[in-house]
């Protein structure tokens, strides 16, 4: 497995939920990241031995990370590559792992849009000619990277039953924040442009100025964060945001959040709005988000082109509505749809196509 970097994310919770379901008396898995690697993961990854190699950083330093790439492909002698990104440019990994006589090289597409689009788009011919297969979280997300070519979805598999609602919980964690009966709304992601925190606080703003029981709950961290911390600094109603930080239980948050607000400018299939509506919550999010990704009726799409207060209008009418009794049935109501999303199912299918793969390629 190839990752720009191992944080508390969302590509690399998909990497760890699969690497830490696999079959590991079959497969021995290796995971190179040019980045940073989170200390949670690379405990459980110690645990389970499976070994994580930290290159130099792609961003910062990229010529001594496919330098130092190039010399682990060539001696640890990998029998398939599987590189995860969002853009073409992993062509340069795809490329290395070729010429180093990987056979098996996956690209896996983890969203539907990137920074970069002069880089995407001038890579794209290179790229095509790299991969031997291809991967994608969703439908939109393949089609955004493979554009008419084939490839499997696969899906962003996490152990479902642990954000299944528990009223106990919820009292321990709301504890633990010192919130009573506080109407929480909740937000779990990346703290970066694409998932627009800067929208979602005037959002709140909005709400606050309506409703003296609104808190703002953000979890995670990113290369915004100071930003945002800036922007929460002179927020009219910073007292009543909590900026969480990361977390390698966030189950547990859901379970204090009251509704879940996502106003993200784009995305591939996000784990943690699955997660939040597994645990009852109703969402309101960005339009941009693909329609797989809907398991309930209280989910309403949103533009971010509106104005923050048609934002704010929909999750007061959501707060009016708010019935933890709806989420206690929640999970057992919906077990079918949520059953695609269980990664002790999907595991089997990268098993297989691993498997298959491989025999193709070294009979």
């Amino acid at each position: 497995m190839v990752a720009n970097v191992f944080k508390l994310n969302g590509i690399s919770s998909v990497i760890m939920n699969y690497c830490t379901n696999i079959n590991l008396e079959k497969f021995k898995i290796t995971i190179i990241v040019g980045g940073e690697v989170a200390q949670a993961h690379k405990k459980v990854c110690d645990d389970l031995g499976i070994k994580i190699i930290k290159l130099p950083n792609r961003k910062k330093s990229p010529l001594p990370f496919f330098k130092a790439l190039k010399k682990v492909f060539k001696e640890e002698s990998f029998d398939i590559v599987h590189i995860h990104g969002v853009q073409s440019a992993i062509a340069v990994e795809l490329f290395l792992a070729k010429f180093s006589g990987i056979k098996v090289r996956i690209a896996h597409s983890h969203s539907t849009f990137c920074t970069s689009i002069k880089i995407h788009n001038l890579m794209k011919p290179l790229f095509k000619r790299g991969y031997t297969h291809a991967f994608a979280c969703g439908e939109m997300a393949g089609k955004w990277l493979f554009e008419d070519r084939q490839f499997v979805v696969i899906p962003n598999g996490f152990v479902t039953e642990k954000f299944k609602f528990n009223l106990e919980s919820r009292t321990e964690i709301r504890k633990e924040l010192a919130l009573k009966d506080e109407f929480v709304i909740g937000h779990v992601g990346g703290i970066n442009d694409s998932k627009n925190q800067t929208y979602l606080l005037k959002v709140f703003e909005c709400v606050a100025k309506e409703n003296e029981s609104a808190v703002l709950l953000m979890v995670g961290t990113g290369p915004n964060i100071e930003k945002i911390q800036n922007q929460v600094n002179s927020h009219p109603y910073r007292d009543r945001i909590i900026l969480y930080g990361e977390t390698a239980e966030p189950e547990k948050l859901y379970m204090a959040m009251d509704i879940f607000v996502f106003p993200s400018k784009y995305e591939g299939l996000p784990v943690s709005l699955l997660e939040a509506q597994i645990s009852g919550l109703p969402c309101v999010v960005s339009d941009v988000i693909t329609k797989e990704v809907k398991l309930c009726d209280n989910y309403k799409s949103l533009s971010i082109n509106d104005q923050p207060q048609v934002w704010a209008d929909v999750i007061s009418k959501f707060a009016s509505e708010c019935a933890n009794n709806f989420r206690t049935d929640f999970y057992s109501q919906n077990i079918e749809k949520i059953k695609n999303y269980e990664i002790k199912e999907n595991v089997k299918l990268l098993e297989r196509l691993y498997t298959e793969y491989y025999n193709e390629s070294y009979a």
